[in-house]
């Protein structure tokens, strides 16, 4: 259990504003941060990394449906919004390709939006890498366009469900002049619901921190210069890296001893005890460690063959054909490796409950709606501990909404109003339903709550207006709605508005 801040916060005062990605590779582990009813509270919505593409663009599970569908089962339990990710799987230029063709481009959204609507997820998250990572930067001025109308026809084929749009990218920072610029952060803002910063991988080559404060800070002075506050996340890493490195030029080291791996937060402590050292912490805020190790093994060279020059006369015709039992490969003999050694230095970079903290305590207070994690099952339980002492930064209260007076316009009806979960600063969605006076089939939508009001309580954004239009016949109508929690339940209900339609009915 977690620290008795975190006890009383569970119980009296939820304070969402962490969400994180469950990947395939780690249900178990994943499923434990969510099932934990201590835990649960700081919550605000969860993605499984489950879905990937295919070269015709198309949607592809990656793993088990079984372990997808426990760990949905697990945040609906506690009554979290689930929105997968689909991490973009194809080769270099696949991607860009699908999206550049107007027709591939359109039959992709749709693979996307049947995904959403045949599951029931309350929305999708892309994470599209491989432009940033696999295509030239060559070709971003090329992809940028088609990428921005890729994330606009979806999100208007979502919304129009009531589902939510989440966007994760990798980051610009130095006021823009440094980073993924292919993504358009300013371009798509209006579009999603959710911008996740990944920020984190700084150092990989060589040892260093994983998200260095001087780097995260310049990742939020741009987005937030360019996106609505309310809709960003910044990505948080709840792993770090090991480095094994050559300590003394001269020596030869043998196979493998230099490399690099992965460690999480939950493994770190164990293996910082297994050589009897104790982390401190980097001026850049993260835990680091290291130990000098000697180490011998083989030292291997590749053979090179000899160069053989083609004959410009032929010494004999071979007429025979060889044994029944075929041709053999030559067997080549290479003399054992002589076994080497040399020291290594290990060096371990890696968050704590103190850098996860303090990342957070950034993004809040530049106006961000909270900090993402890579990944659910990597962190520790302390790791809540630290961040349920932040102060809260939602109000609390039961889902609501309101309709105000429709406005109509010939044989056009808009529709607005407010619906919104206080506990959560994402948009909900809500059914609208007109009926008819006298009789008629009703007519129903299923809509997201996001357009922009004017005032809302601090802390959730202005993004929770209905603005809906309908064009209907001539006759008197009544509009009710139904707020939706996340999976489809009617949580709350508007009211009802009545109005007339005298202009001439829709053709």
């Amino acid at each position: 259990m977690l620290a008795a801040a975190a006890l009383a916060l569970s119980a009296c005062q939820p304070n969402r504003f962490v969400s994180g990605w469950v990947p395939y590779w780690g249900t178990t582990a994943g499923r434990s941060t969510l099932d934990n009813p201590d835990i649960a509270p700081l919550l605000t919505d969860v993605s499984m990394m489950w879905h990937g593409t295919a070269a015709d663009g198309t949607i592809t599970t990656l793993s088990s449906t079984t372990n997808l569908n426990s760990v949905i089962a697990s945040a609906r339990v506690q009554g979290l919004p689930v929105v997968p990710t689909i991490f973009d799987t194809t080769a270099a230029g696949v991607m860009r390709g699908i999206l550049h063709n107007t027709t591939n481009r359109a039959a992709h959204v749709q693979s996307i939006v049947a995904l959403v609507t045949s599951k029931g997820y309350d929305g999708i998250d892309l994470d599209y890498e491989v432009f940033a990572f696999g295509d030239a930067r060559s070709t971003w001025s090329s992809i940028s366009p088609d990428w921005v109308a890729f994330v606009n026809s979806l999100a208007t084929q979502l919304h129009a469900r009531g589902k939510l749009l989440s966007v994760t990218v990798p980051p610009v920072w130095n006021g823009g002049n440094s980073g993924y610029t292919v993504y358009a952060q300013a371009q798509i803002a209006p579009a999603v619901d959710r911008l996740r910063l990944m920020a984190y991988d700084w150092s990989i080559t060589s040892p260093g921190p994983i998200a260095p404060m001087f780097w995260v800070n310049s990742v939020i002075a741009y987005s937030t210069q360019v996106v609505p506050v309310s809709k960003l996340q910044l990505g948080v890493p709840a792993y770090g890296r090991h480095w094994t490195t050559q300590k003394n030029a001269f020596e030869v080291c043998p196979d493998g001893a230099i490399r690099r791996d992965s460690v999480t937060m939950r493994d770190s402590a164990a293996l910082a005890a297994a050589h009897s050292v104790m982390p401190t912490r980097h001026s850049e805020g993260e835990a680091t460690f290291g130990w000098t190790e000697l180490v011998t093994g083989p030292r291997t060279k590749p053979i090179t063959p000899p160069v053989w020059t083609v004959p410009t006369t032929v010494v004999k015709k071979v007429t025979t054909p060889p044994g029944t039992a075929g041709l053999q490969p030559a067997l080549r003999l290479a003399p054992p490796a002589e076994p080497v050694t040399c020291t290594i230095q290990h060096t371990v970079f890696v968050p704590d409950p103190t850098s996860v903290r303090q990342r957070a305590e950034a993004a809040l207070a530049a106006g961000w709606s909270g900090i993402a994690l890579f990944a659910f099952g990597y962190e520790t339980t302390e790791t809540y501990a630290a961040l349920s002492e932040i102060a809260p930064v939602r109000p609390n209260g039961s889902p609501s909404g309101s309709l105000g007076t429709p406005t109509v316009n010939g044989a056009v009806v808009r529709i607005t109003g407010t619906a919104l979960h206080p506990e959560f600063d994402l948009p909900v969605a809500v059914r609208l339903t007109v009926t008819r006076t006298g009789g008629g089939t009703p007519v129903v939508r299923t809509v997201l709550a996001r357009s922009q009001v004017a005032s809302m309580p601090a802390g959730l954004g202005p993004f929770h207006g209905i603005d809906e239009s309908f064009a209907l016949a001539v006759g008197s109508y009544t509009v009710c709605g139904q707020v939706l929690a996340w999976g489809g339940a009617v949580v709350a209900t508007t009211g009802c508005q009545s109005f007339g339609i005298s202009g001439a009915p829709p053709p």
